[in-house]
């Protein structure tokens, strides 16, 4: 009988910089992927076995570590970082047909590529109001929703523009920061730790007695 298929899950939905990430994984090509709308949705779908690992984000060179997954990865059943991918990050700064720089007022994306882009917003756009994103493709994919969208542009990959044609691409490379790389990890249930590479890292997470600011 042959073997199942490895399955992926990872912080979708496709297009985003995680699903870029994955694809460094040897036979990731090849494998089930399927998008999650969150970290922790993606990392419960490693701990109910319904995927085999799952690739989050987890540091930035901008911003620093990503604290929606460290803290999923603490919380609930124990979980094992087997593998990193580091991914260069640019953005642009997309919207629907007719829509212009002069028209935008609310911007949708993730919290981390807010922050990445400050710097160009306030030059650019300096009324815009921040509307978070679970993730700056699904940002961009809400922009095609004809109902309910309550914002006028986003911020994403190229390649979400790239690959949808309901988008206009407003302005490339708004990165404050042209060298930002961000680091993602593969993370699976406790097993056999693949083999030692020379390059290998430990990463320790520590969840505090108590709650509160200052702990």
């Amino acid at each position: 009988m042959p073997a199942s298929p490895v399955t992926y899950t990872f912080l979708g939905p496709k297009g985003t910089f995680t699903e870029a990430a994955l694809m460094q994984v040897p036979g990731a090509a090849d494998a089930v992927r399927i998008p999650s709308s969150n970290v922790n949705t993606a990392l419960d779908k490693v701990r109910d076995g319904s995927a085999d690992a799952a690739m989050v984000p987890i540091e930035n060179s901008v911003e620093g570590g990503v604290t929606a997954t460290l803290d999923a990865i603490a919380s609930g059943q124990e979980l094992r970082i087997i593998r990193e991918a580091l991914v260069p990050i640019s953005f642009v700064l997309v919207a629907r047909p007719g829509v212009r720089i002069s028209d935008i007022r609310r911007v949708s994306t993730h919290g981390h590529a807010w922050a990445q882009c400050r710097l160009w917003v306030e030059a650019n756009m300096p009324d815009a109001e921040y509307v978070p994103g679970s993730s700056t493709a699904a940002a961009a994919m809400g922009l095609l929703d004809e109902e309910g969208v309550h914002y006028e542009a986003a911020i994403c990959a190229p390649i979400v523009a790239s690959e949808q044609p309901g988008l206009n691409v407003l302005a490339e490379n708004i990165g404050d920061n042209p060298g930002a790389v961000t680091r993602f990890v593969l993370v699976s249930r406790p097993g056999v730790l693949p083999d030692r590479t020379g390059a290998d890292k430990t990463t320790v997470v520590v969840p505090l007695p108590e709650d509160r600011p200052g702990a």
